[in-house]
């Protein structure tokens, strides 16, 4: 079995960047989107709290829309697979590969990047489609645990490990 990514935070950057502070987010949104969804069964996909919202698989797969949309706004050349199955793994491999494209970049590539956006600035991408995987990471972990499996013990999103 490949060890999928996000197990762990990779090491604080050594300098203050925009692209820096960038990717440090999506490796907190990858170590705690790991762990949310780390063991889930089957049983807990089709798990929603109340009649009328989504269910713990159908936020994983807007999640994974999220990722999608945020790695190709980077430059990320991704093909849309939402296949049931593999949700998680693509997810993951997703927002991988969007702290690699963003480690790639400068601050003045990064600026360059998101220029010819319509006028949506970086800290557009930050308090949307960024910090809306993070709400629904902490939706999925909540609602795991209301499902009779919560999160894996020992997840300590601080530092970034699990003891």
């Amino acid at each position: 079995m490949t060890s999928l990514p996000f197990h762990t935070l990779s090491p604080v950057p050594g300098e203050l960047t925009a692209t820096n502070v960038l990717a440090r987010m999506i490796d907190g949104l990858g170590f705690r989107y790991h762990w949310a969804t780390e063991d889930l069964r089957e049983e807990d996909l089709d798990f929603r709290p109340v009649a009328g919202s989504m269910s713990i698989g159908e936020v994983m797969v807007h999640v994974y829309d999220l990722a999608w949309g945020t790695h190709r706004k980077f430059g990320g050349e991704a093909t849309r697979d939402r296949s049931p199955g593999q949700i998680r793994e693509r997810t993951l491999a997703l927002y991988a590969g969007l702290r690699q494209q963003l480690l790639a970049m400068d601050d003045v590539a990064l600026a360059e990047r998101i220029a010819g956006d319509e006028g949506w600035s970086i800290w557009y991408w930050m308090n949307g489609p960024i910090a809306d995987a993070l709400t629904h990471v902490g939706q999925i972990t909540s609602w795991r645990r209301m499902a009779g499996n919560p999160q894996p013990s020992g997840v300590d999103v601080f530092r970034g490990i699990r003891e």
